[in-house]
């Protein structure tokens, strides 16, 4: 590696602007700025994945806190300078290669890059880059330019939920909280940021006339994998429980908690941009939900009295209203907030997005297509458990509830005696249908043939673990 010319290259990169107490007040950008981001991004891409000396010594020159960080909050007039430094953070936050070296000093860096982003405004100004693109896909007017930017930034979103290992000496010096602490406010701030909104607003567009998101349903897979890694669905199930009982609030979590939050959250940033002494014509990114519940992506200002929608509720299959949520199970959410938050995620998901994505990558997996890998198999059946688990969870809680909803109405001539088993099959139907349960059984069959050769233990672990929960749920 060219230490020198890379460390010429970042040194052009530009100036931080500081007051006289040392606080941050802006970013004089180098004359070579855009070209020196391109040459970064030159040397990451030719980085060898198995020392990635180039990662390891931006790390080291604290490259994204001092200067990729202060491009995108400053430089936001300029466009292309913004996106070239969202290439840089895409690769320079590129998941660790199992057979790379240094790998504990590795996850330390990419817990430093989680942890810079998360205290900055980073995520609300990229978001701001799709305002565009969401606009075009509500208008049938997606191009391919706008598929490889929502392609970026989804890329980048994976990356950051991707940092979840901790290193084996924080596990036991007992000090694994903080990591925990920071992945959660991570989420927080993507539900903040309303990504969490237009991740499933994407989700639902996998099968939609425009075809390109067909091409990333790994991406989401990924995504959704990393969402709920570490999560415990009974926890969430139970959290909200807790939550309506305590405040006595009957009305529709959808349509108090979380618009009441949204909304509020919202100014608060609007707020903090506005002191920051942004770009003027910087505007938000926000989610508002209709009385029947339906979702729909603005941007401006919340408290305006009207706003063009960037984009509506996408129907789907069945003319079902599309809303918008896995698995080291150690290290759960243990804040409120966090779980209520990724309840009501997970029912978003569940209301239709969720079989629309499954579905397509069962297809590409009963097709053995090329892209498809082992470990996608695995992330496809352990998001599938996760969100069959939480199903059976949250019926399990509302049962006495059920029963005496089917109590009354087996009193009643024209009773519908499927109620309870619709309710529990019809979120999660396309990983409880009879396809699913074969693809399940022959690829447990296929990886217990061959775990002599393979010492595949996670796939016959994941595959195990949906097979349970697949046939408790039946019951």
């Amino acid at each position: 590696m060219e230490t020198e010319g890379l460390s010429v290259i970042c040194a052009g990169l530009g100036i931080i602007e500081e007051d006289e107490k040392g606080n941050r007040i802006g970013y004089s950008k180098g004359e070579q700025c855009s070209e020196n981001l391109k040459d970064l991004l030159r040397f990451l891409r030719r980085d060898d994945p198995q020392k990635r000396e180039v990662f390891k010594q931006v790390c080291k020159w604290s490259i994204v806190s001092k200067d990729l960080i202060p491009i995108i909050e400053h430089c936001q007039d300029d466009r292309n300078l913004v996106l070239n430094s969202v290439k840089v953070l895409v690769f320079v936050t590129m998941p660790i290669e199992s057979s790379s070296n240094d790998i504990p000093q590795q996850i330390e860096y990419l817990w430093g890059l989680k942890s810079a982003i998360t205290c900055s405004d980073t995520v609300a100004v990229i978001v701001s880059l799709l305002e565009g693109p969401l606009e075009n896909l509500e208008r049938e007017a997606f191009t391919e330019d706008d598929w490889k930017l929502v392609q970026l930034v989804l890329t980048l979103f994976r990356n950051i939920l991707a940092v979840q290992d901790i290193p084996l000496q924080q596990k036991a010096g007992g000090s694994a909280i903080q990591y925990v602490s920071l992945r959660d406010r991570f989420l927080e701030l993507l539900f903040n940021e309303n990504v969490m909104d237009i991740i499933i607003v994407i989700t639902q567009h996998v099968c939609g006339s425009c075809g390109y998101f067909r091409q990333d349903n790994l991406l989401l897979l990924e995504i959704f994998h990393y969402i709920f890694m570490g999560q415990d669905p009974e926890l969430i199930a139970k959290a909200h429980q807790r939550g309506s009982k305590t405040d006595g609030d009957t009305k529709d979590p959808l349509d108090s908690l979380k618009s009441i939050i949204v909304e509020e959250q919202e100014k608060r940033r609007l707020s903090r941009l506005h002191n920051l002494v942004r770009h003027s014509q910087f505007s938000g990114t926000f989610a508002r939900l209709a009385i029947d519940g339906s979702k729909a992506v603005f941007k401006g200002n919340p408290a305006s009295a009207s706003h063009n929608p960037i984009i509506k509720p996408h129907k789907g299959q069945k003319g079902m209203s599309k809303k918008i949520m896995w698995d080291q199970g150690s290290l759960p959410s243990t804040k409120d907030n966090v779980l209520e938050l990724l309840y009501d995620f997970l029912n978003q998901f569940l209301s239709g997005s969720y079989n629309v994505l499954m579905q397509s990558i069962q297809e590409d997996i009963e097709k053995e297509a090329p892209a498809i890998q082992s470990s996608d198999i695995i992330s496809f059946f352990r998001v599938a458990q996760f969100l069959v688990s939480f199903q059976y969870h949250k019926i399990a809680f509302s049962k006495p509830a059920l029963e005496k909803e089917a109590l009354e109405a087996s009193t009643t001539e024209f009773a519908d005696s499927t109620l309870f088993k619709g309710n529990i099959c019809g979120p999660i139907a396309s990983t409880m249908d009879e396809s699913m349960f074969k693809l399940v059984i022959s690829k447990w069959q296929d990886a217990s043939e061959d775990l002599k050769k393979t010492n595949n233990y996670k796939f016959m672990s994941a595959a195990g673990s949906l097979m349970k929960n697949m046939v408790i749920n039946t019951f």
